[in-house]
């Protein structure tokens, strides 16, 4: 069972409890935000990105995150672009500023999550379907024309942090024709319970290798806190050139801001291990 964890009695209870929280008080968030969500788009992605802040920030605090964060906040209405290495970069990036997210569709079928995503207007894309995903870019220009900061992980996946997989175009022409700023950001877990994350522990921060997603969930917040290193780099203003061209610039400055190599392709990337193990 996805509860049969090989943690203490004393952690499984706090993990409970604290996730006990974060889903009443996720719901109490959704709640007190219901006139932004009963909204008309496009406003709607405007009025309801301080919930999503607030929702993210008492995710952090469930899952003991501690974020430390260098660089300027992005500008309203900026596409931020950042690496993956699973969910819980979306409360640690979320928690530092009004914003929505695009995320994959299939986030939709994630427990707790993805019913939340789908009420606080995350743009979800569909990178199978041509039509859907055009759908996709055509609604992030809408929510940054209306000045909402937008949050995507380009790389299409989580991976284990080790390097990056090279950046999907399709959301950096939201930006070229918002011609709305890019600010490139780069996660980074350091470290697990005061002790600083290695190979033999990143896998329990990051959901990369295709575990039952509530198996993963009930995991990490067993743990007691995890700290979070968030690198902001500077904006870039438009006009944009096109998308390929933006999208490079963006992969190259988070690679920079990881202080890794360019080019240096991560070992194990989240779908492929998900499909080895049928979890998703």
């Amino acid at each position: 069972m996805w509860y049969n964890l090989t943690v203490s009695e004393e952690n499984r209870l706090r993990a409970f409890w604290r996730l006990q929280t974060f889903a009443v008080g996720s719901w109490l968030v959704v709640g007190s935000g219901l006139h932004a969500v009963l909204t008309p788009f496009p406003r709607r992605w405007q009025k309801t990105a301080p919930y999503i802040c607030r929702w993210a920030r008492l995710g952090a605090r469930c899952l003991g995150v501690r974020v430390r964060v260098e660089g300027q906040l992005p500008p309203p209405g900026s596409l931020v672009v950042a690496n993956h290495q699973g969910y819980v970069d979306i409360v640690s990036l979320g928690s530092l500023f009004p914003c929505i997210f695009v995320a994959r569709h299939d986030m939709r079928r994630w427990p707790l999550f993805g019913q939340l995503a789908a009420s606080g207007a995350t743009i979800f894309f569909n990178r199978d379907n041509k039509r859907a995903g055009v759908r996709g870019v055509a609604q992030v220009r809408e929510a940054l024309k209306v000045g909402a900061t937008v949050i995507a992980f380009p790389e299409g996946t989580s991976t284990d942090g080790s390097g990056l997989l090279p950046f999907r175009t399709g959301v950096f022409q939201a930006a070229v024709d918002a011609q709305a700023p890019v600010v490139p950001a780069a996660i980074r877990y350091l470290e697990l319970d005061g002790k600083p994350l290695n190979e033999g522990t990143r896998s329990l921060v990051g959901w990369f290798q295709g575990e039952a997603f509530l198996k993963h969930l009930v995991r990490l917040g067993s743990r007691r806190h995890v700290e979070v290193g968030i690198r902001l780099g500077e904006p870039r203003w438009p006009p944009h050139p096109d998308r390929r061209e933006l999208a490079a610039w963006a992969e190259g400055e988070v690679f920079r801001l990881l202080g890794l190599p360019p080019g240096t392709r991560p070992r194990r990337v989240g779908r492929e291990a998900a499909q080895e193990r049928g979890a998703l």
